[in-house]
C-alpha cells in the first residue's frame, strides 16, 4: 500500500492536477515507477518511453519560453509581476495539455486490469480517469 500512496503524490504533484482529471503523469513522474505500478510488459514499457521522449521534445521549446519569460520580464511592479504571471500560467497549461495527450495514448496500450487499476487510483481520490486513445485514432481525426 505505501508504493501505491507515494506514487499516487509524486504524479499529482509533479503534473500540477487541477481540476477533475486524473493523470498517469507521464513527464513528470519517472516512468519506471508508472511501468511498476500497471505491471507492464516490454512492448508497453518501449512504448511508454517513446512517449516520453516525445513529450520532452514537444514540451522542450515551451520549457525554452518559461525561462526567457522568467529572466527577461520586467518585475518591478505588482502589474508587471501579474502580466508575467499570467503569460506563465499560459505556457505551463500548454504543457499540461501535451502531457494529458501523451497520458491518453498512454491509456490507450492498457490492457482492461490495468485500466481498473488506474480508475480505482483514481476513484480514491476523487478524480475523473481520462479517456484512452490510440494513434490511430488520432491519425484519423488529422486528416478530416
Amino acid at each position: 500500500m505505501k508504493w501505491r500512496n507515494l506514487f499516487l503524490v509524486g504524479f499529482f504533484w509533479a503534473t500540477g492536477v487541477r481540476g477533475e482529471d486524473c493523470p498517469v503523469g507521464l513527464g513528470g513522474t519517472d516512468p519506471q515507477q508508472i511501468a511498476k505500478v500497471f505491471e507492464f510488459d516490454t512492448t508497453q514499457e518501449q512504448r511508454m518511453l517513446n512517449w516520453v521522449d516525445s513529450l520532452e521534445q514537444k514540451n522542450a521549446p515551451l520549457q525554452l519560453e518559461l525561462d526567457e519569460l522568467l529572466a527577461s520580464h520586467p518585475q518591478q511592479t505588482p502589474e508587471q509581476l501579474t502580466a508575467m504571471g499570467q503569460k506563465y500560467e499560459e505556457i505551463k497549461e500548454k504543457m499540461v495539455r501535451n502531457s494529458l495527450f501523451y497520458d491518453r495514448l498512454l491509456l490507450g496500450i492498457f490492457r482492461p486490469a490495468q485500466y481498473r487499476k488506474y480508475a480505482e487510483l483514481c476513484a480514491e481520490l476523487d478524480l475523473y480517469p481520462l479517456e484512452p486513445t490510440s494513434e490511430t485514432f488520432l491519425k484519423g481525426e488529422e486528416n478530416e
